[in-house]
């Protein structure tokens, strides 16, 4: 494992269980990050498989479509590691439903876990980062903003206001050493998406993407950690769009 410095960097990666998630947990620690991975499934076999690779990895499990246990969440991490440097912001909440069917709960559910989440652990963990005078955000926006499918109409809301976020945070952090920016993915396919996705769904977005072949999660990592390096220090409230040109403005 490469370092990043004498202390290496604490990341914290939320869906850290997920087809995006274990590929951006390798790869963040392939760079020397201490990780602390979150999600609501089990992230034991990932935390054991980055040990082996001679990672210094834990896993919290945390509900983040719960604000109190977010703000749990985030309390313990600072207690165990006295601070965060980076926050990558990977859970999603994707249900989706035609217009008829998304009710106020539904709604809600969707915007917690993609929209709160992220505020509430920057909000925990940008102080300190300040204090530092260094720090790293990342959210995941979503290629459905710029062509939102049908039965996505609350997702996409959610990751265009994710953008949002990360416009405001950065306009807010940058001047204390914290770059925020976002990733916005095309269609990728991992267990997940297959598991819910027709091929027909991964065969039209492949149609029209400039490179004719479907994401896969190594595709995002490399941007990835770009964003959280000192090479993107001057780089912020940015959304860079890695979906193989299918959205490219």
């Amino acid at each position: 494992m490469s370092t990043l410095s004498a202390t290496p960097r604490i990341a914290v990666l939320t869906g850290a269980a997920g087809g995006l998630g274990q590929a951006f947990a390798h790869r963040l620690a392939a760079t020397g990050h201490r990780l602390v991975l979150t999600d609501r499934s089990p992230c034991d076999a990932l935390v054991m498989e980055l040990r082996a690779l001679g990672a210094s990895a834990e896993t919290l499990s945390c509900d983040l479509g719960d604000t109190a246990a977010v703000q749990g969440f985030a309390a313990e991490v600072l207690a165990r590691h006295g601070r965060v440097d980076v926050l990558v912001n990977n859970a999603a909440f994707m249900p989706m439903a035609p217009l008829p069917q998304i009710d106020a709960t539904l709604w809600r559910q969707i915007m917690t876990v993609n929209i709160d989440a992220p505020f509430l652990l920057a909000q925990a963990f940008s102080a300190g980062m300040a204090e530092r005078g260094w720090g790293r955000i990342v959210n995941l926006a979503s290629s459905t903003v710029w062509g939102p499918p049908p039965g996505m109409s609350a997702y996409a809301t959610s990751k265009m206001g994710v953008i949002g976020l990360t416009r405001a945070l950065a306009s807010e952090l940058g001047a204390h050493g914290i770059t925020v920016n976002a990733i916005s993915p095309g269609l990728t396919r991992h267990p997940g998406s297959a598991a819910h996705l027709p091929q027909q769904a991964f065969d039209g977005v492949r149609a029209r993407q400039f490179i004719p072949r479907t994401e896969e999660p190594e595709d995002l990592t490399g941007a990835l950690a770009f964003l959280v390096s000192d090479d993107a220090r001057f780089v912020t409230g940015q959304v860079m769009n890695v979906d193989g040109g299918g959205f490219g403005f």
